[in-house]
């Protein structure tokens, strides 16, 4: 009996194809994640690729430091750090309306005060503002800012903690905040899209009663529809139990927007369906369903978390989009219909699902 199974595996190509793929995956995130290649610089503007784009606003006058201003040659060494683009600003509100649309990845706050305090050994403070929603940048700007303090002080001789900063996130769910409100809404579409693609990737494999079923006048585009439908209604409902749960444990008040996020909760859950559906027309096996219900959540988790550039991936994923539509119009108050583009490619893209596992289907003789 071991033998037999061992040759049932052995003959299951796509299951054996899929065992190797699944780590290949994993290593090779790992790889591209802590690769020591090193940063490389473009020698024609002096920036990393990935350099960030921040915005610099300078409040204060004060001249107090000897032959120097100190909030200048600091914004100098700013914009002189390879990997941060500079923009600066007058007012604060002009930086937090680019922050608002993009324009910039944060903004730096000098404030007034900055040269008399450091002059006088009292701790400057400036804040980093970031979107709460832009989880990369978090991480990046703190570090490679800390890189500039460091510098500044080296450079001055000074080795105490003459400048101390502060992140602060713009964008916060209203009555609520920090890491558990701003993750917290991007699981919520990550649960909806593969829970349903996961659910549904069993659909028809295997699925006896259809094999009677399709000897009725039923056609095989009236069993996907069917199907997509049925898992449809499944997503949504469990879409209703995450954002009620995610308000109420979290205390965030985006009931003014609840029939948004439902709105883009239900693009993910047609789109969820459509591909599981596909991925079930594919196989032959529950075997081979279950294995790529694992490619897709692995997969998913590597490119729709947001936390690498995929390039074509983000403009095409369903999962990526909603991620953007889902913090967007829940943390920045961007109305739906400034993202038309993304709800057109989400639905033409699960049609071409839903029309690929129909093309799939009405060549197959059995389900199983």
């Amino acid at each position: 009996m071991f033998l037999k199974e061992l040759r049932l595996i052995q003959n299951d190509k796509f299951a054996l194809l899929l065992i190797f793929i699944l780590p290949t995956m994993i290593m090779g995130t790992m790889y591209i994640a802590t690769n020591p290649s090193g940063i490389t610089i473009i020698p024609e503007t002096g920036k990393n690729p990935d350099a960030a784009r921040i915005g610099v606003v300078d409040l204060d006058p004060t001249n107090t430091f000897p032959a120097q201003d100190l909030s200048a040659n600091f914004t100098w060494y700013l914009t002189n750090n390879p990997d941060f683009i500079v923009q600066l600003f007058d007012t604060e509100v002009d930086a937090l309306d680019a922050l608002y649309f993009d324009r910039v990845n944060a903004y730096v706050i000098i404030p007034y005060g900055f040269e008399g305090n450091i002059t006088g050994d009292i701790p400057a403070f400036v804040d980093i503002h970031v979107s709460s929603t832009d989880f990369e940048s978090q991480m990046s700007i703190t570090s490679a800012f800390n890189r500039v303090v460091h510098e500044f002080r080296s450079d001055h001789g000074w080795s105490q903690r003459e400048i101390g900063s502060e992140m602060v996130s713009e964008f916060q769910p209203p009555g609520g905040g920090g890491f558990e409100a701003t993750f917290g809404v991007f699981m919520i579409v990550f649960s909806v899209f593969i829970a349903v693609a996961a659910t549904a990737a069993q659909a028809i494999v295997g699925d006896v009663p259809l094999n009677r079923m399709l000897l009725t006048p039923a056609t095989k585009m009236e069993a996907i529809l069917a199907k997509v439908s049925a898992y449809f209604v499944v997503g949504m409902v469990q879409a209703q139990f995450l954002l009620v749960l995610w308000q109420l444990l979290f205390e965030i008040n985006a009931w003014g927007v609840y029939h948004i996020l439902n709105f883009v909760l239900a693009l993910m859950s047609f789109s969820g369906a459509a591909l599981g559906v596909l991925i079930s027309t594919l196989v032959t096996t529950r075997l081979q369903a279950n294995q790529s219900f694992l490619f897709l959540l692995f997969g998913s988790v590597i490119v729709g978390t947001g936390f690498m550039d995929v390039g074509l991936v983000d403009d095409y994923y369903p999962l990526n989009l909603g991620r953007v539509m889902m913090t967007d119009t829940a943390f920045k108050g961007v109305g739906i219909l400034e993202f038309i583009d993304e709800i057109y490619i989400i639905v033409i893209m699960s049609l071409i699902f839903l029309l690929i596992a129909w093309l799939i289907f009405v060549r197959k003789k059995t389900l199983a």
